[in-house]
């Protein structure tokens, strides 16, 4: 499904994903990959059989849909001046095309594609309740990628600006090229009717809508009722105003809280393979095991062995947050150390070699004191 942020989001979540298709597309191509898989799977051999008779049906099958799921992304600028290419190329009468069955084909596909797209943003083009009702699960969408740290830019600044932005460069011209063709009848003239009607109203009432889309969240909810309990300022007329702050600096509050965590729960980590590799056996060790990390962080930052290798300045530190731990076996040699369950598995097979690095040359520091 969906996974609520943008290609380049994605690429830095699921890098693997990125590297496989070049850090383009990566949500269209992994969807087509995926449909692909699942069609070619025994279960559907009847279906292909109805789909495609021959490599030649297949291929053209296979072709079609690549160039549909491809168009759904509207904004990448190289694809986007490919497809405007195409389109001018297909419908202008400088004769490029050589032969009438390859301009049909040509023809078919971008007319295609082009239903695809406005397929991807049928709301749009569609009354203005149904238009409404899309716009602020597409808002909520974002906005919560946002409080969950996976997207750095807050939707709520330029979400008015941005939708009068997109009908004007992408719906409104997306229409008027369905209509040019002609394939649709007069269903298309009402499609760029009804999409400049969605415009002129958003136009006029689009501000006011997104604000609402702040203050109707659930947590700005809770605090306006408690808020109007103790005769605050929620009951004033700056009720509206006071309630968008409040909802924007608590999601921002909590967003950073969650990434704080997240870089204490491997901070705590990577204290607690330290202590496995340069105290094993010891008590002082077991003792150090008691204390929060931040203070074995300053206890480590007074030993010389750590400042041999330690390049960082003073700086303050959390405390821990209580995470779960998981015990993973250190070097076939029946110890353990402590990993955090947020820790990725690329993340862990980079401390077991860092830790295997700083376990010899602990080694050697103890045979060269004897």
């Amino acid at each position: 499904g969906h996974t609520g942020v943008p290609n380049g989001q994605l690429a830095e979540e699921k890098p693997d994903l990125g590297d496989k298709y070049g850090r383009k597309s990566i949500a269209e191509q992994n969807s087509i990959d995926t449909a692909w898989g699942i069609l070619s799977s025994s279960r559907f051999k009847k279906l292909r059989r109805c789909l495609f008779e021959s490599k030649q049906e297949k291929h053209r099958f296979r072709q079609l849909l690549v160039n549909c799921v491809m168009a759904t992304d509207i904004f990448d600028q190289d694809l986007r001046e490919l497809r405007k290419s195409r389109w001018n190329k297909a419908f202008s009468d400088d004769g490029s095309l050589s032969s009438g069955e390859e301009e049909g084909h040509y023809k078919a596909t971008i007319v295609i594609e082009h239903i695809m797209q406005a397929s991807d943003v049928a709301h749009t083009m569609q009354e203005w309740e149904i238009y409404r009702q899309w716009n602020e699960s597409l808002f909520r969408e974002f906005y919560e990628a946002y409080t969950e740290g996976r997207s750095a830019k807050d939707p709520s600044d330029g979400w008015y600006e941005g939708e009068l932005w997109f009908f004007d460069n992408w719906v409104i011209p997306l229409a008027q090229n369905l209509k040019e063709c002609g394939v649709l009848d007069i269903v298309s003239d009402q499609l760029v009717k009804q999409a400049r009607s969605n415009r002129a109203k958003w136009e006029l009432e689009g501000e006011e809508i997104s604000r609402g889309l702040l203050v109707s969240k659930p947590q700005l909810k809770r605090w306006g009722s408690h808020m109007s309990g103790q005769g605050s300022v929620a009951s004033s007329g700056s009720a509206g105003t006071e309630a968008i702050l409040t909802s924007h600096y608590v999601s921002e509050i909590e967003s950073l809280s969650r990434m704080v965590k997240r870089y204490e729960r491997k901070m705590e980590a990577a204290v607690g393979n330290l202590i496995a590799v340069a105290y094993k056996g010891q008590k002082s060790g077991k003792d150090l095991r008691k204390q929060s990390w931040s203070d074995v962080h300053s206890h480590f930052k007074k030993q010389d062995w750590y400042r041999v290798f330690s390049d960082d300045e003073d700086e303050d530190l959390a405390s821990n947050d209580g995470s779960e731990d998981m015990d993973v076996s250190l070097g076939g040699q029946g110890r353990t150390v402590q990993f955090s369950t947020e820790i990725s598995v690329s993340d862990r097979d980079s401390v077991i070699t860092s830790l295997s690095i700083a376990e010899r040359i602990v080694n050697e520091g103890k045979t060269g004191d004897k």
